[in-house]
């Protein structure tokens, strides 16, 4: 007696091809999250502030103020930017010596 198996026939194959600059495949491919209003801003900000102290190496917070690009979501003058580093820093993110803010190096 020979066993015939057939084909299960609610398999489904889909195929798809997505083309396009690299980022913008990305952003299709990668999951949505759902997140509270304005966490996506705050986590832009803090990646602009982030940057910026990389970028100048270290500075006080008048100057990481200065240097900022306008184009953050929150105002962020001196005072903004050190209740920022502060929390940056509880995160092990950047590092305070005297007044001067520096950013972790990654190999500490």
């Amino acid at each position: 007696m020979s066993e015939e198996t057939e084909p299960d026939t609610e398999d489904v194959q889909v195929s798809m091809e997505i083309t396009g600059s690299y980022d913008d495949v990305l952003s299709r491919l990668s999951p949505v999250e759902k997140r509270r209003d304005g966490i996506n801003s705050l986590i832009q900000d803090v990646e602009i502030v982030l940057e910026t102290l990389e970028r100048m190496g270290e500075g006080t917070r008048s100057a990481i103020a200065k240097n900022l690009p306008g184009d953050t979501t929150a105002e962020l003058d001196a005072e903004a930017v050190v209740e920022l580093l502060h929390v940056l820093k509880r995160y092990d993110l950047v590092v305070l010596e005297g007044n001067t803010w520096k950013p972790r190096q990654r190999d500490e």
